[in-house]
């Protein structure tokens, strides 16, 4: 089963944003470093489409597949002991503030991941169906 990524306004601003004044630099700067800067603008801007379009989860045999444009992680759902529902504008695999933090290790830096999935609370009824090992009702 796979759950593509809740985008709120903030991050569409912040990533759009980014690519018309990457676009409106090429055009603006002298014309002697115009090649040079096109193909850096194509570049950046890809990166940020990627992500844009290419994060998603998704719900494998033995765990969670998290894509987040070229980034990506695989959580084993035996690893998982806590999903709940959070708010922030911080940002891990998520484009939205409406997330879920999925804690799956003891270090909070690197045990903790947030997504953004866009039915939240469908999305934590079935990895409570996964994960032997969680104990977080829906909040």
């Amino acid at each position: 089963m796979k759950y593509k990524s809740a985008k709120s306004i903030g991050f569409g601003i912040l990533f759009w944003g980014v690519i018309i004044i990457l676009i409106v630099s090429v055009v603006i700067i002298p014309a002697e470093s115009r090649l040079f800067a096109a193909v850096i603008c194509l570049i950046a801007s890809g990166f940020l489409l990627w992500i844009w379009y290419g994060a998603y989860y998704e719900f494998r045999e033995t765990y969670l597949a998290i894509r987040f444009g070229p980034f990506f992680e695989n959580v084993q759902y035996a690893k998982i002991f806590s999903a709940r529902p959070f708010k922030s504008m911080a940002s891990s695999m998520a484009l939205s503030s409406e997330m879920i933090e999925i804690r799956h290790g003891k270090n909070y830096i690197t045990g903790t991941t947030y997504i953004s999935p866009i039915n939240r609370d469908e999305f934590i009824i079935e990895l409570q169906k996964r994960c032997i090992n969680l104990n977080q009702p829906v909040s």
